[in-house]
């Protein structure tokens, strides 16, 4: 499949690429900058983009997940100026097509739809450099919900009190999901403008523990844009 890469890939590909040229620019700075990060606690936000990916399952089906666009949420404490520790919030919703593999003798099936999925974990980072401009490695462990959109069973009729509007009923549908381990890697440049502002640009490959296949890992391309506090 051919990537159509935005924007905003490409100003984060780009940095990527002029990571040694950068980090030897930072070095200098850094044996005159004063500390900006140490015991400090920032947040960050990021669109991401997450590239497509093809998966195989036990039994002979198979599923393209489509790329999208997502969003990401992460609290740090810095340590010092190399070590922080923080939490991470993370959401994309994308599209897939699937072709399922029945029992023996029955035609294979086409499926489309959209999965949702939330991270939440923990994020280990050190920055290489002391100075206010460095690249970075982190290392995450999470849980990822995933929903697949897919029915469960019979829509489910009911009634409940909404505290804003009052006795409403409806139908709803059950749909399959389930909650799998996640861990990943990823690494980037950052740049803390000033004693307030950073900005970070990364990528980061993030497995998936999922059932009926391998652990399939998936590339998410990020622009960081934070606060310290």
């Amino acid at each position: 499949m051919t990537h159509r890469f935005g924007p905003i890939m490409r100003l984060t590909l780009l940095t990527i690429v002029a990571l040694p040229v950068l980090g030897s620019w930072s070095s200098a700075l850094a044996q005159t900058a004063e500390p900006t990060r140490s015991g400090r606690w920032e947040l960050l936000l990021a669109p991401q983009y997450t590239l497509s990916r093809n998966l195989g399952f036990q039994g002979g089906t198979t599923a393209n997940m489509n790329e999208t666009w997502g969003f990401g949420m992460q609290l740090n404490y810095n340590f010092n100026e190399h070590v922080s520790l923080g939490g991470l919030l993370s959401w994309n919703r994308p599209d897939y097509n699937a072709a399922v593999q029945p029992a023996s003798g029955n035609a294979t099936r086409s499926i489309s739809g959209t999965l949702e999925t939330t991270t939440f974990g923990m994020v280990l980072t050190y920055n290489i450099l002391s100075g206010p401009l460095t690249p970075y490695v982190d290392a995450l462990v999470a849980g990822t919900y995933i929903n697949t959109d897919i029915a469960s069973g019979p829509p489910v009729a009911g009634c409940y009190w909404d505290p804003w509007y009052g006795y409403i009923c409806g139908t709803a549908q059950p749909t399959k999901y389930d909650t799998v381990l996640s861990y990943g890697f990823g690494g980037g440049l950052r740049w803390d403008i000033n004693n307030l502002f950073v900005v970070r640009g990364g990528f980061r490959q993030q497995f998936l523990d999922l059932p009926n296949t391998s652990t399939p890992s998936f590339t998410v391309f990020k622009l960081d844009l934070g606060v310290k506090f």
